[in-house]
């Protein structure tokens, strides 16, 4: 059993399971590469797969580092590594709009300066 209850443990986490969640996130992302896959010169194939590769990878160490946040087996990290892996175009989609309306309704102030801007402009 994995925990992570600091970043630090997260950063010394055994090798062993860190190449774990990469393999598996990389075979997501082969196995994603292969179900859009679209007739190009190999060279183009070849780059695309390895793209889309790099996406997985990151898609699946984020999905892990969440899982390892609350204390998920091995067997359940792996599992998400790899379907972060495989669904890392809708993942990174959906964290991009939650980002963009997080700052969008970020106020500097905080909510009184949110009132006072509001009090003024009725005015």
């Amino acid at each position: 059993m994995i925990g992570a209850t600091h970043a630090r443990d997260i950063v010394l986490m055994d090798r062993d399971i860190v190449m774990a969640i990469i393999g598996m996130s990389a075979w997501g992302g082969i196995v994603r590469y292969i179900m859009l896959r679209q007739k190009k010169p190999i060279m183009e194939e070849i780059r695309a797969c390895l793209l889309q590769v790099i996406v997985s990878c990151f898609s699946g160490m984020l999905l892990s580092i969440f899982v390892l946040a609350h204390d998920a087996n091995d067997d359940r990290l792996l599992v998400i590594a790899g379907l972060g892996g495989v669904f890392a175009g809708p993942i990174i989609t959906l964290l991009g709009r939650k980002f963009a309306a997080i700052i969008e309704n970020f106020s500097p102030g905080g909510k009184e300066a949110e009132t006072a801007q509001t009090l003024k402009t009725s005015e």
